[in-house]
């Protein structure tokens, strides 16, 4: 998918795909797809302005993502509540019970191919792809059934 990008003014962006447009405000670290906005982490049109006009497209992530973040989130030790040694039980403890849910198995042998996601049929050398005729190259046909000459 190639994506051309066009500056609106200096910090907004139009980004074209083959099917649609997108709006990239890389101040506001606003994109029309709403991925940047809900992540916090630039989407494939903010990566391609940042390219483009060759910006670091890692100070638009989120600094919540930063190692300095992650590393004050846990630099305490977090202790457990209450004794470890001596700890306590409610008296009918044996009466509760947590059986497993109810399943129902399926019948048949389990498949052995798994299931392709939508993204993948466009995929070369998957499965959905024609087959061709391996002597002259033409789909709709094989090899044992090609009729053009040797």
């Amino acid at each position: 998918m190639a994506l051309t990008v066009y500056q609106v003014d200096q910090c907004e962006f139009e980004v074209k795909d083959d099917t649609m447009k997108y709006v990239v405000d890389m101040e506001k670290k606003h994109s029309i797809c709403n991925v940047f906005d809900i992540d916090k982490i630039p989407c494939i049109h903010t990566i391609a302005v940042a390219k483009r006009y060759k910006r670091d497209e890692n100070r638009y992530v989120d600094a919540f993502y930063s190692t300095e973040t992650w590393a004050k989130a846990y630099a305490e030790s977090i202790h457990p509540g209450g004794e470890l040694s001596t700890p306590t039980y409610p008296e009918n403890i044996d009466e509760f019970s947590c059986p497993p849910p109810a399943t129902k198995k399926s019948s048949g042998r389990p498949p052995t191919k798994r299931i392709r996601s939508v993204g993948e049929f466009g995929v070369r050398g998957s499965k959905s792809n024609s087959h061709k005729c391996s002597k002259c190259g033409i789909g709709g046909h094989n090899k044992r059934t090609c009729k053009t000459a040797i």
